[in-house]
Order: C-alpha cells, then sequence, then structure tokens
C-alpha cells in the first residue's frame, strides 16, 4: 500500500509572540488522515517569538523552527519551502484562522485528482473569530470547479477583489518547479504575484468551501502598508518586477498584454499627480519610466504624462485615464 502524502504546513512569524499558540492549536485540531509537519520560520522577530516556538518545538516532534534573516514574507516562505519534505505544500499565516477540516478537504482534492498541481477554496474576513461564526450560515457547496487554463490567472489579474491569501491554497511541491518560487524583491503582492503565475501555467481547481478567516486586526502588515501608502503605489511593484517581466517571458496571452499596458499607463498617471510639487512630480514620472524598461512609453502617452507633471488637473487626469490610454491599449 502507497504511503500517505505527508503535509508541509510552512508558517512565517514576524513579531507574532500573540498569535504563535492559536496557529498551532489551528493546525493541531485540523481534522486530517494525513501526516504533517509544521514549519515555523522566524523573519527576525525581535519579541518573543523565536523563544516560543524554540518551546513549541522542543516539545512536538513534528514541528520545526528555522530563521530566515533576508527580511519579507516572501524570503520566509521560500526557507520553509526549502526546508519542507511534504509532497504536499501549505502556508498559514499566523495571525489567521482555520476552519476544522480544510486540511483535509485541500489534500484530498490533490489525491482524488493526480493531474490538479493545486487546489484552492474561499476565505472569509471578519472580526469575529471561527469559533464564534455558525458553519451552518456559510454559503458553500464542496463542489469541486475544475477550469483550464488561465482561467483563474486572468480572472486574477483582471479582478484582485477575486483574490484569495495563499492559506485558501495547497500545493503540489514539484509546482513550484514550474512558476517559480516567492519573489523576494517584493514586499507585498508577493503571493498574488505567484498566483497569478499558477493560474497560468499550472493545472488548479477550486472547492466551493471556506478554507480560513482572515481576522481584522490593527497590526495586520498588509492594513499598516495600505495607511502609508496608496494603491497604485503599492501595486506598482508587483505589476513592473512580475506582471511585466512574465509577460516579455512570452508566458502570457495578448489579452493579459493589453490589460497590463492599460494598468501600466494608467497607474503612472495618477502615482504623478499624487505628488504635491512639480519637482516631485517629475523625478516621480522619470522613475516610473526606467521601471518598466524595457517597454517603452508610446509617444502620445510621454506627452500626456509631461502634461500632467506641469498641469496635474483632476479634468486632465480623467482625459488621460479614460481615452488616451484605451485608445493605445488597443494597439497592442
Amino acid at each position: 500500500m502507497k504511503n500517505l502524502p505527508l503535509i508541509s504546513v510552512i508558517i512565517p512569524v514576524y513579531n507574532a509572540q500573540n498569535f504563535i499558540h492559536n496557529a498551532f492549536q489551528f493546525i493541531k485540531d485540523q481534522n486530517v488522515d494525513l501526516t504533517l509537519e509544521i514549519i515555523f520560520v522566524d523573519n527576525n522577530s525581535t519579541d518573543n517569538s523565536f523563544e516560543m516556538l524554540s518551546e513549541l518545538s522542543s516539545s512536538h516532534e513534528n514541528v520545526f523552527i528555522y530563521q530566515q534573516t533576508i527580511q519579507g514574507a516572501a524570503a520566509t516562505r521560500n526557507k520553509g519551502l526549502q526546508e519542507a519534505k511534504g509532497e504536499f505544500i501549505y502556508f498559514f499565516d499566523v495571525d489567521d484562522q482555520l476552519f476544522r477540516d480544510s486540511l483535509k478537504a485541500l489534500s484530498q482534492a490533490l489525491i482524488e485528482n493526480p493531474s490538479v498541481e493545486a487546489v484552492f477554496g474561499k476565505m472569509l474576513k471578519s472580526n469575529k473569530s471561527v469559533n464564534q461564526i455558525n458553519s451552518l450560515d456559510l454559503d458553500e457547496t464542496n463542489q469541486l470547479i475544475l477550469k483550464e487554463k488561465p482561467y483563474w490567472g486572468m480572472k486574477w489579474f483582471k479582478d484582485l477583489s477575486s483574490v484569495v491569501g495563499p492559506p485558501a491554497f495547497m500545493y503540489r511541491k514539484t509546482v513550484f518547479d514550474k512558476i517559480g518560487n516567492y519573489e523576494e524583491n517584493l514586499y507585498t503582492g508577493e503571493d498574488t504575484a505567484l498566483d497569478i503565475k499558477l493560474g497560468f501555467l499550472a493545472n488548479i481547481a477550486k472547492i466551493d468551501k471556506y478554507i480560513y478567516l482572515y481576522l481584522k486586526h490593527d497590526s495586520s502588515t498588509t492594513d499598516i502598508l495600505k495607511k502609508k501608502k496608496s494603491r497604485e503605489f503599492m501595486q506598482w511593484p508587483r505589476i513592473t518586477k512580475s506582471h511585466l517581466p512574465f509577460y516579455l517571458s512570452g508566458n502570457a496571452n495578448s489579452e493579459f498584454g493589453k490589460i497590463l499596458y492599460r494598468k501600466i499607463f494608467s497607474s503612472m498617471g495618477k502615482m504623478i499627480c499624487e505628488k504635491k510639487t512639480f519637482q516631485q512630480r517629475k523625478n516621480v514620472l522619470n522613475q516610473l519610466c526606467q521601471d518598466i524598461r524595457p517597454l517603452k512609453t508610446p509617444s502620445l502617452l510621454k506627452s500626456a504624462l509631461k502634461i500632467l507633471v506641469v498641469l496635474p488637473q483632476g479634468y486632465l487626469l480623467k482625459f488621460y485615464l479614460y481615452y488616451l490610454v484605451p485608445a493605445e491599449s488597443k494597439k497592442i
């Protein structure tokens, strides 16, 4: 009889002493038939996180702790992936919460469908904990939905509201040989970047089931960053460092290119107009043009962007966004 697959649960940790024990308990309480290894990766924590993890590791034989000195969620997840021994990979965020049958549902989908390289379910955002939510109130059918690539990749690229976080997914470890690891030059949006590539290059399925709960709280790293940066400035590194090279490599289709083109040049106009002084706007334009190399800015759009540097007026920005950019995008 063939041995059942091992699931490697990878949990990045950064100053998370208030969440570690709950995260461990959520994994431990999973109703799953397979063996789990729980890999905590500490990312330069300055609180008591490492000491707490060391204690867990010493008292549980299936709990392992590693350290990643390169800062960022991408590098931390990659370290866990490097150390993982499982055939199946599951990334869990230390401050999130799991519904009880989540790992069982995801792993069964992979076992029963050998051609599926990754499977994902639904995410619930709430101020309530999992224990406060009545499972009977959840809208789920447990149906497995199979779509041919690049269906999910295009869906997520077009509409970020349809994106779910890493804890919604379970992957075959072999799929990372195809799509690569998390991009360590991204400090936000690295999960979205990876999953869009996944949706283009791999066979993936969706299970109509709530997998995890994203618990809203003030100390969330993503929420803190959102308060500091605008949407355009937050998404720009993902667009230029991941999506643009992916498209130029020939792995994406023409529809992806048209959407990407529009995202890039729309964002450029918005980011220029966010700056208050002429010199700031001029510097931003120069930097943005550098960021999108080797893609060239069309002469018409470049002229319009220079006008926005001098006159960042709302009506000029609207004309640029709703007339000029769409017209140029059709030429791709």
